[in-house]
């Protein structure tokens, strides 16, 4: 085995382990923790797998055995380098000390064009103005539908 295969293999298991550390506590953590109250985490767990082996299977079947459904082919092919395996290791080490992190940009980066790279940043922040705008339209709409009166101030305040 040679170094840059090497290298490939360590990259791809801290990547793995990171990407899945760090994700699954952030999605699939709080969803088990809602809920914990009504199911047991065991069948919880077997339903989010059911549910993931699915969406893997059928992006297999339905993309010809590419379960990214295309989305990789717009990153460039790149030889593999020794520092391809920094940005999984520095992943893998902030995730480790709870660190919050965006898993896609860290490992993609060491692979993306700029370009893509610039693409990956517009959507990010595009998803961040939309969820943003969404969230105070809603606030505001609640607040418009249902006035509260705010007294907790008033009577902190006198007390």
């Amino acid at each position: 085995m040679d170094a840059l295969t090497l290298w490939m293999g360590i990259g791809f298991l801290f990547a793995a382990y990171s990407v899945i550390a760090n994700d699954s506590v952030q999605t699939l953590g709080t969803w088990i923790a809602s809920n914990n109250d009504k199911f047991n985490w065991k069948t919880m767990w077997g339903a989010a797998s059911v549910v993931l082996l699915y969406t893997l299977w059928y992006g297999w079947y339905m993309n010809g055995g590419d379960i990214s459904y295309g989305r990789l082919n717009k990153i460039p092919f790149q030889e593999i380098q020794w520092y391809h395996a920094a940005a999984p290791g520095l992943l893998l080490i902030l995730t480790r000390i709870g660190v919050p992190v965006s898993t896609s940009f860290l490992v993609l980066s060491a692979f993306a064009s700029t370009f893509v790279l610039e693409k990956m940043l517009m959507k990010s922040m595009m998803g961040y103005a939309v969820a943003a705008v969404a969230a105070y339209v809603i606030w505001i709409g609640v607040t418009i539908v249902t006035p509260i009166q705010i007294t907790y101030a008033a009577t902190a305040a006198t007390a």
